[in-house]
């Protein structure tokens, strides 16, 4: 049934998408020229004013603004990377908010990095239960509502190798939930008023080159592990392991190849807002971010990528695989929790490789639309 409506409706809406992003497109081209002549004479930086139209499954058609101001704190250092303050407004057709006031700064040649992302979040949403059997006739309807505050911390301690501290704080609520839902009861962690605090270290790998927003070589391999407790204000005590390993190669004289391998494990007593989940924008794109979640997730995924298929336009073919579970030992592919999709690029500033972004990601029994800014990983 899902499948049948989507054959029907995808070529309307992918339609309607681009009617939306073309006006916009044209606007950010001339703007991107604007910027990148702007660029030869400020060394300092430069600004992007984006306005948002953009659409994923977990939220429908988002309309909003986007300020990206790149600056280098030593400009004196031609292979410095940029800092960039991006402060974002996204508001939905399903009511969500999304505030974020972005702000990620490297100095010292490149050997300190710091990320501070305070945020606001108000999300109606589904939950489908938990696990790789949710289905999608479960679906229950609930809002929450979050105030949280994300940094992060590391440095270059030997050659590539970084060393830092992660820290989340988190304020969540729920201000809706279906009387006679899961929700509603005590069955499930986190369905009351609470605070979520976890401090943790992390060790990276980071030979990318300097274009962060769209790499083309290089590896990124990041572990974190954050620790959850009362001893840090936290209404639930946890441990949360990830391993994110990235890998960018040229492949073609305007060809690249990206790919990822992503887990995470949540271990003790989490809250259900913080499993992590397979689907989204984040995730295998092909499956909405709120249907699989669970205490383990694991997945894979690859992308083509073309950067200029005509003029300032590309492409992208992508695939993946994954899984989520209530433990590693029960990670499994027989679920066949796959998706394969295809994207366009629109490269909106020449100077930091910053594309925008369309994909369509086909799934196993669902799909998913996404239009935003940059790369998925």
């Amino acid at each position: 049934m899902v499948k049948i409506m989507w054959r029907r409706l995808f070529p309307g809406l992918f339609g309607l998408c681009l009617a939306l992003i073309l006006p916009v497109t044209a606007f950010c081209q001339e703007l991107a020229a604007t910027v990148a002549e702007d660029s030869l004479t400020t060394p300092t930086g430069n600004t992007v004013l984006l306005p948002v139209v953009a659409s994923t499954p977990d939220t429908g058609l988002m309309l909003g603004g986007i300020v990206m101001r790149f600056f280098y704190l030593e400009p004196e250092y031609p292979d410095s990377r940029p800092s960039v303050f991006s402060p974002v407004f996204i508001y939905t057709m399903k009511n969500q908010i999304m505030v974020y006031l972005g702000l990620g700064l490297n100095w010292d040649q490149n050997r300190n990095a710091l990320d501070l992302v305070p945020s606001y979040i108000k999300f109606p949403d589904q939950f489908y239960g938990i696990g790789r059997e949710a289905d999608l006739d479960d679906e229950e309807d609930y809002t929450s509502q979050q105030f949280g505050l994300e940094l992060g911390y590391n440095r270059r301690i030997r050659g590539d190798w970084r060393l830092g501290l992660n820290y989340r704080v988190m304020k969540h609520r729920l201000t809706a939930v279906e009387a006679d839902g899961l929700l509603a009861g005590d069955s499930i962690l986190g369905t009351r008023d609470s605070w979520l605090s976890g401090l943790g270290p992390t060790l990276a790998l980071d030979s990318r080159d300097d274009n962060l927003w769209s790499p083309q070589r290089g590896l990124w391999l990041q572990l974190n592990l954050r620790l959850a407790g009362t001893g840090l204000g936290s209404d639930f005590t946890y441990q949360e392991y990830t391993l994110d390993l990235r890998g960018y190669r040229q492949v073609g004289a305007d060809l690249v190849l990206a790919g990822q391998y992503l887990t995470t494990r949540l271990e003790g007593g989490p809250p259900f807002f913080s499993l992590p989940r397979l689907g989204g924008d984040s995730g295998l794109r092909g499956y909405r971010g709120s249907l699989y979640l669970d205490r383990t997730r694991a997945l894979a995924r690859c992308e083509l990528r073309r950067n200029h298929l005509w003029g300032r336009l590309g492409a992208v073919a992508f695939a993946g695989i994954g899984d989520v579970a209530p433990a590693p030992d029960k990670l499994t592919l027989a679920g066949k929790l796959w998706t394969a999709g295809f994207g366009l690029r629109f490269l909106l500033d020449p100077k930091e490789r910053v594309n925008i972004r369309l994909d369509f990601g086909l799934g196993n029994g669902d799909t998913g639309f996404f239009m935003s800014l940059g790369e998925a990983f």
